[in-house]
């Protein structure tokens, strides 16, 4: 594990063992605080020529703007920069959550939600990218 980008409110790294670019969030982040460390997240992925990538959403919330925002802006950027495959940790996952995941094509895009980190981890783990 190599850290990239560490702040109170987020913490990226690239897991060489499953050669994927991940995120953990460890605060509430709004605006800038939740826009910066994606943006990082997708240097990260650019650098590595990275295929998959793993989001521990466990500690955080996503306000309306910010959603849109990842709707709109954030995840086009992220399948540009070559990620066919995500694995989301969230275990509070919300009504609100499953609706907006259906406003996004994810037609080049494989994703999966899981209670926990083992469980994505072992399944980004069995991905050869």
């Amino acid at each position: 594990m190599k850290d990239y980008y560490v702040t109170d409110k987020a913490h990226i790294y690239w897991d060489e063992a499953i050669e994927t670019v991940v995120i953990r969030w460890h605060a509430f982040a709004r605006g800038d605080e939740f826009r910066e460390p994606l943006d990082k997240m997708i240097e990260l992925a650019v650098m590595k020529n990275a295929k998959k990538a793993l989001f521990d959403s466990s500690h955080i919330l996503v306000v309306a703007e910010d959603t849109k925002w990842l709707a709109d802006e954030w995840l086009p950027r992220l399948l540009n920069a070559g990620i066919h495959y995500t694995a989301t940790v969230n275990p509070m996952r919300s009504a609100v959550a499953r609706a907006d995941a259906g406003s996004v094509d994810p037609a080049p895009l494989l994703h999966h939600e899981f209670a926990g980190m083992c469980p994505a981890v072992e399944w980004l783990s069995g991905i050869t990218a």
